[in-house]
Parts: structure tokens; C-alpha cells; sequence
């Protein structure tokens, strides 16, 4: 694989990663997004925090066989 076949596939990724789609790639798996909302959490010291939401990317392998 070249470097600007690299950089091209990470863009494409990238893109339908935003636009919230999942990403499948043959023998190699899938690139999914995923929303986390925001939760409070509380630390040692006893006070609460908002945690804001976020979104992330979960990657899972192909399976092999």
C-alpha cells in the first residue's frame, strides 16, 4: 500500500466516521462511532463533576477463519 492510498483510506474513514457510519474494511474489520453521554462522577475528595459527552471510535477486528 502507498502512502497516499494510507492517507486517502484515513480520510474516507474519517469523513463517514462523522457523519456517524460505520466503516467495514475486508479481512482487516470495522471502524464504528460511538456517543457516550455525559455522566457525573465523583471524586476522592467528595465533590461531583459533569462529565460532557463525547464520541468515540470503536474498532473490531475481523474474525479470522
Amino acid at each position: 500500500m502507498t502512502d497516499k492510498f494510507l492517507e486517502a483510506l484515513g480520510i474516507v474513514i474519517r469523513d463517514q466516521i462523522i457523519m456517524k457510519n460505520s466503516v467495514e474494511i475486508d479481512g482487516l474489520g470495522t471502524f464504528k462511532p460511538v456517543h457516550h453521554n455525559q455522566k457525573q462522577e465523583k471524586r476522592a475528595d467528595g465533590t461531583n463533576v459533569m462529565q460532557p459527552p463525547k464520541d468515540t471510535v470503536e474498532f473490531t477486528s475481523a474474525k479470522k477463519g
